[in-house]
């Protein structure tokens, strides 16, 4: 009988760099490979720094192991701090990170760590959205008293592959410690078990996050670039749809989820599932027994999404069907007009049916998944129908 594999409890990282594809469409490969290699650079700087071991590269996704779970959460907030540090020079394109973190016990083999530790922390990091870290409950428990961060609550999500939910969370870092020195006021703050550059980079993070909410507070704007909706919108394809406004952000909690809204939410891309809440019993739904409505950062070209899930592929024909009447729409196609309906189809993938119009200063897309008995619907401000076709070409596509 052979021995057993020695394990280890250890931090996994997934990073993934957001909207690639989207600046390989825009700006082309030559652009796409330079931002891809400041992406690789700025990764390699953060996880030399926090002693990590970069196990597998495959185009923009690294997959890191740290030696615990704090090392592991550091780098992660590290490395979003130094993305958004870079920015982006005119035509450079902006480095926009995912992180997602688990931790585990693994047997390390000599084709590297085995255990499902490894393939949770992948499936967290494909929720993660442009800036974002989000790791597991067992992460939680495993830091809240030894870091100085803060969990936000991401609800508990079924994760491909998973056999039970998995309770999510944001981590974000606390709120700078006021110290005095001298004349004036300064905030003093780090993780505990790193100095030096860690501790310049986190009070860094905590001057751009209080300029963040500052401005909030001044403009209606959330922490994600969101505007709080403060209107309804007449909507053709739906009764009604709630729409983005300028008024101050609602202080309302936000709902949690049920067990089947948290089964489709697992199943949106993480371009469209940053900031979801139920939307079965809100007017702006399509009828369907489960509904969400996401709202998505100012940087999409779509500002808002409700997914609705029916209970059979009648109510779903049926409601698109009622969507075509109240549009008026003609057979066409979607990418030459603004106002049209046909198939669409993603060969071996999914297929349904696409709508388009215009209505009161928006453009809006209505779509199904047929197979998945999935009606969507987006919309975006303005008349740029084709901004948001493109958008929903490259992203909305897709289910998981």
């Amino acid at each position: 009988m052979s021995e057993p594999l020695a394990s280890q409890t250890r931090g996994f990282l997934f990073a993934d760099l957001r909207e690639y594809t989207r600046f390989v469409e825009s700006h082309g490969d030559q652009a796409a490979a330079e931002l891809l290699a400041r992406y690789r650079l700025l990764v390699r700087e953060v996880i030399a720094r926090f002693d990590g071991a970069e196990i597998r590269t495959e185009g923009d996704s690294f997959y890191v192991v740290f030696s615990s779970a704090s090392a592991a959460v550091n780098g992660g907030l590290a490395l979003l701090e130094a993305a958004a540090a870079a920015g982006g020079e005119p035509g450079t394109g902006a480095i926009q990170v995912g992180i997602g973190v688990h931790a585990g016990e693994t047997a390390e083999t000599p084709e590297g760590f085995v255990g499902s530790a490894v393939n949770l922390a992948a499936r967290i990091c494909a929720l993660a959205g442009p800036g974002e870290l989000l790791v597991s409950d067992t992460v939680r428990g495993l830091t809240r008293t030894f870091l100085a961060v803060q969990f936000v609550p991401h609800g508990r999500r079924r994760l491909k592959g998973i056999a039970e939910p998995v309770l999510v969370y944001r981590v974000l870092p606390v709120t700078a410690v006021a110290g005095t020195t001298g004349s004036g006021t300064r905030a003093r703050w780090w993780p505990r078990g790193h100095r030096g550059p860690a501790a310049t980079v986190i009070v860094l993070s905590l001057a751009l996050l209080s300029a963040v909410a500052l401005l909030g507070a001044l403009t209606g704007i959330g922490p994600l670039g969101r505007v709080a909706p403060s209107s309804t919108a007449e909507d053709p394809a739906g009764s009604s749809a709630p729409s983005s406004g300028d008024a101050a952000v609602s202080a309302k909690p936000k709902p949690v989820l049920t067990a089947a809204e948290e089964d489709l939410l697992a199943k949106l891309p993480a371009a469209i599932n940053v900031d979801c809440a139920s939307a079965s019993a809100a007017e702006g739904s399509a009828g369907g027994s489960v509904s969400l409505h996401c709202q998505l950062p100012l940087s999409a070209a779509a500002g808002e999404v409700w997914i609705d899930e029916f209970p059979s592929p009648e109510t779903l024909e049926a409601a698109f069907a009622e969507a075509i009447a109240r549009t008026r729409a003609t057979v066409g196609d979607c990418a030459t007009t603004e106002l049209a309906h046909g198939p669409w189809e993603v060969p071996n993938v999914r297929a349904g049916n696409l709508l388009c119009y215009q209505d009161k200063g928006a453009v809006w897309l209505v779509w199904t998944y047929d197979s998945d008995r999935i009606l969507a619907k987006a919309r975006r401000g303005g008349d740029d129908w084709k901004a948001l076709h493109t958008w929903w070409r490259q992203t909305a596509i897709f289910l998981r």
